[in-house]
């Protein structure tokens, strides 16, 4: 019996953990896309939300010209594996060999040849600065004159201007910032503006906001928009009640159960599938911005 597991993944007894290789082959033209995951229904629930985006440029510009029903969806195959990590490598590299089978990448949706092994793991920060290290290091002299011919002359949209210079608006910068920065954009120094954050954080203990005090006015407004994009959901306590919540850091807060768990929670929306804390959450309708609390 294939059950779901409170971190979305599916386990099925005697084999381990599911991870499956799909593909959604567009019915119009015949191109497909392939994907691997060990979280199938959170995948497929991502797809079904026209307004998510999804995976690279090339699916995503092809799903805003179609329709869900333009779309065929295919489990490709099914692997099994008791270590998590272990089946995300696994799906992985059979991906590559689909892509290959399907011509995806070249002739569909795919943005690249996958395969890597490198989703959903974390770099530690010395990995981080090795990997840094290495770009710097093998990058001959003559790929960064190329770089730098390609970019020299290219034109800026005037669009893109409004937006960088948006951006930049109220930002606050110590003379020390601003020399770093300088020194960065010139080539002097690569890293010069990593450290030189780095450093005022340490001397003056974090950041513009750490010494700075919100407004009564800032901080209902941020409430307010906070409650407005937030989901709302009909929290089941221990003892049978109910209760409603806007957000799922009220629910959260009044629970006391993590975020991430309600979030979790969410995806089985069962009285079987329940937090550590006695508690099973479900997604509450919204009319008018305002909850339903009508059922």
């Amino acid at each position: 019996m294939r059950t779901r597991k409170e971190n979305g993944l599916t386990y099925v007894p005697g084999k381990g953990y599911e991870g499956v290789n799909y593909r959604y082959m567009n019915l119009i033209n015949g191109k497909s896309y392939v994907g691997a995951t060990i979280r199938e229904l959170e995948r497929r629930r991502s797809w079904a939300n026209w307004s998510n985006a999804y995976s690279g440029s090339k699916i995503a510009n092809a799903r805003k010209s179609s329709k869900r029903e333009d779309w065929k969806y295919e489990v490709l195959e099914r692997s099994y594996s008791k270590d998590p990590v272990v089946l995300e490598k696994m799906v992985e590299e059979r991906e590559a060999y689909y892509i290959a089978l399907y011509d995806s990448c070249d002739n569909g949706y795919n943005s690249n040849r996958g395969g890597d092994g490198m989703s959903g793991m974390s770099q530690t920060e010395e990995s981080r600065e090795q990997i840094s290290i290495n770009h710097r290091r093998y990058q001959s002299e003559e790929a960064k004159k190329k770089i730098g011919d390609a970019m020299r002359g290219r034109e800026v949209k005037e669009s893109t201007r409004r937006k960088i210079s948006k951006g930049n608006t109220g930002k606050q910068r110590t003379p020390e910032m601003r020399q770093v920065q300088s020194d960065r954009m010139k080539g002097r120094e690569p890293v010069a503006a990593t450290i030189g954050a780095k450093t005022w954080v340490k001397e003056n203990g974090g950041g513009y906001w750490s010494n700075h005090e919100l407004s009564d006015e800032a901080k209902a407004n941020m409430k307010a928009a906070q409650q407005k994009r937030g989901t709302a959901v009909i929290a089941h306590f221990p003892d049978g009640h109910t209760e409603v919540y806007n957000t799922m850091l009220d629910a959260s807060k009044a629970c006391n159960t993590a975020v991430g768990s309600i979030f979790n929670n969410l995806k089985h929306s069962s009285e079987q599938f329940k937090t550590m804390t006695g508690y099973w959450f479900e997604r509450k309708e919204i009319e008018d911005g305002t909850i339903n609390t009508n059922g």
